[in-house]
């Protein structure tokens, strides 16, 4: 990836992380956290991918997060120096999982 498409998507990760905090109660939807986001090459699309604790909310919180993209990407397109703000899909991050479960070793540095 390159250096203007891991900025950006550093960035995208902040500005949904820090709305997630602002608009979703922890006490009704659990904790959120974003742990990557990638962007495509034409940055039209960007996967969003998400852990929830606990598991059981992972469904409820993807259908909101998803149907919140209209929103979130309104809020990107002021947070951004770009023409296009990508189209945002969430999907939950099972890599994280895994290691999370130690089912998988994390990849060393």
């Amino acid at each position: 990836m390159g250096i203007r498409l891991e900025r950006l998507s550093k960035t995208i990760q902040e500005e949904v992380s820090s709305l997630i905090r602002d608009k979703l109660d922890p006490a009704e939807w659990g904790w959120v956290s974003v742990t990557a986001v990638k962007l495509s090459k034409d940055l039209r699309d960007a996967v969003v991918f998400i852990t929830v604790f606990p598991e059981e909310k992972e469904k409820k919180v993807l259908e909101k997060l998803n149907s919140m993209g209209g929103f979130i990407r309104k809020h990107l397109s002021r947070r951004l120096d770009t023409k296009t703000v990508p189209k945002l899909r969430f999907e939950i991050d099972t890599l994280t999982k895994l290691v999370e479960k130690g089912k998988l070793n994390p990849p060393e540095v």
